[in-house]
């Protein structure tokens, strides 16, 4: 994800920050990380302290797709060339989140990983992505 240090067009960068890392980071991070393994296992304190990230993630991600939902009505080629960024950006961050899950999660890492991403595809979907 390294790679998005050096994007130059701004909508692009916008695609990949904000929808791909962010809709796949977040979720695997606070939801099935945090809430689902570490809270269980008496890291409630850790789950308390950062109850405001998937809180922020969640607003975020309604405005992230109202954005994605315009630009990609706007046509046809919109639409393409944002389903392309998206797809390029999520696969990047599914495959640089895959030891990390595996870390986080162990064997279940994995699973939580591709749970993450069908969410966030069915979220592109909604948003007017082809996919």
């Amino acid at each position: 994800m390294e790679d998005t240090l050096v994007v130059n067009d701004p909508f692009e960068l916008f695609v990949a920050q904000n929808l791909a890392l962010d809709g796949l980071l977040y979720p695997l991070i606070y939801t099935h990380f945090v809430d689902d393994h570490l809270a269980v296992q008496g890291g409630t304190a850790v789950a308390m302290l950062t109850a405001f990230m998937p809180e922020w993630h969640d607003e975020s991600a309604r405005w992230v797709d109202a954005v994605i939902k315009v630009a990609a009505a706007a046509s046809d080629d919109n639409r393409a060339l944002i389903t392309g960024w998206f797809k390029t950006y999520a696969d990047s961050a599914q495959a640089a989140l895959a030891p990390v899950a595996e870390m986080a999660l162990g064997a279940a890492g994995a699973e939580a990983l591709l749970a993450v991403r069908e969410t966030l595809n069915t979220r592109a979907r909604k948003a007017g992505l082809t996919l």
